[in-house]
């Protein structure tokens, strides 16, 4: 092999390498010197999911206000809503669980602080435990979300699951063609996605 022909050899993988990076990310994780919660230092990466546990649950979240989540077998989809000032905000999550790491879509309406178009993005959770000084477990996740095709990049997504279980609130729509609803009032189908979100 002469040097040219190596040389063309390093640079188109270095460029396949690059335009697929920013496609798929291959590590999650979640790291902090300090947790706003425990005040101890946090490493959880991606891995098995504890025994006898999954994403099912209702969960509250300093970020995005209330989220549900249902799990059947690795398929989850949920929905989530917050209010910022006179918007109330209602969004849905469908995507794909595999051991304690969830990639999912997200799609989110805004119609009653005036955005007609629905924000969509990607994003991903990691489910872990923690024990409290007291010898109480926690069930966390935490994660990011993101833009357009990206999973991260938008921000931290960090949620803690209630002990008893809340049932989500009955969506309505007013005007039809919300997160929830065709045009015609009729719950839309899950259809989850093989990708990842907010």
């Amino acid at each position: 092999m002469t040097i040219r022909s190596t040389a063309t050899l390093v640079l188109t993988l270095c460029l396949f390498g690059c335009s697929s990076s920013n496609q798929m990310r291959t590590n999650y994780a979640y790291h902090a010197d300090s947790d706003p919660v425990s005040g101890r230092p946090v490493h959880v990466t991606q891995g098995p999911m504890p025994e006898n546990e999954q994403f099912t649950g209702s969960y509250h979240s300093q970020q995005i206000g209330d989220l549900y989540l249902e799990q059947i077998n690795e398929v989850v989809t949920g929905s989530y809503e917050y209010d910022r000032a006179a918007c109330h905000a209602t969004g849905r999550i469908e995507g794909r669980a595999i051991g304690n790491l969830l990639r999912f879509t997200w799609t989110e309406s805004q119609a009653t602080c005036g955005r007609l178009q629905p924000l969509v993005g990607h994003g991903y959770f990691l489910f872990w435990k923690e024990t409290n000084d007291d010898g109480q477990e926690n069930v966390r996740l935490n994660g990011e979300w993101g833009p357009g095709e990206s999973d991260s990049g938008g921000g931290p997504w960090s949620a803690f699951r209630d002990r008893v279980r809340r049932q989500p609130p009955a969506q309505q729509s007013t005007t039809g063609g919300g997160v929830f609803e065709d045009g015609n009032g009729t719950p839309s189908p899950s259809t989850p996605s093989s990708g990842g979100a907010r």
